[in-house]
């Protein structure tokens, strides 16, 4: 009886909640979208299943994503080495962004502690792309000091992440 009654709810709720205007929009889209494949002789374009709809299309975009099935991230997508590999296993990590953010700031803030002319050589050796004897030219200083000045400015700035 009660696993009826997940199932059913499942079935017709789904796993997310999803807002009755919603899945009126999306069934509406599905029904249009019918409708012209089978007029047309093709897939319709968003475009068309808008104007068929009188929907906006970013509204409508919503409401198709809203209408997808849900699917386990502990789904088997194939095997590796005679392992089944997970879904989970295969999506992307993005939650580095908090991190690399962080890290921009930090390194913004180490910069900015610098004197100029370390700055100035920072600049072209990272963000110019110049090779030491490139920037010592432009420095005016020889090769050798361009590099002990590069490790020296390197330590420093590592030193000064760690408190």
């Amino acid at each position: 009886m009660i696993t009826g009654e997940i199932k059913r709810f499942l079935r017709d709720d789904g796993m997310l909640k999803v807002s009755r205007s919603l899945k009126e929009i999306a069934y509406k889209a599905y029904q249009a979208k019918e409708a012209l494949t089978e007029k047309l002789g093709r897939e319709p374009l968003l475009e068309e299943i808008a104007e068929e709809t009188g929907v906006e299309k970013e509204e409508l975009v919503m409401a198709m994503e809203a209408a997808g099935e849900v699917e386990s991230l502990h789904r088997p997508v194939g095997m590796k080495d005679g392992n089944e590999v997970m879904l989970l296993e295969k999506i992307a990590d993005t939650g580095g962004a908090e991190e690399k953010i962080l890290d921009h700031l930090l390194l913004t803030e180490l910069i900015k502690e610098l004197k100029k002319d370390e700055r100035k050589l920072l600049y072209l050796r990272y963000f110019a792309d110049k090779t030491q004897t490139e920037i010592g030219e432009e420095l005016g200083i020889s090769q050798v000091q361009v590099s002990r000045m590069e490790k020296k400015i390197l330590k420093t700035m590592r030193e000064h992440a760690k408190e």
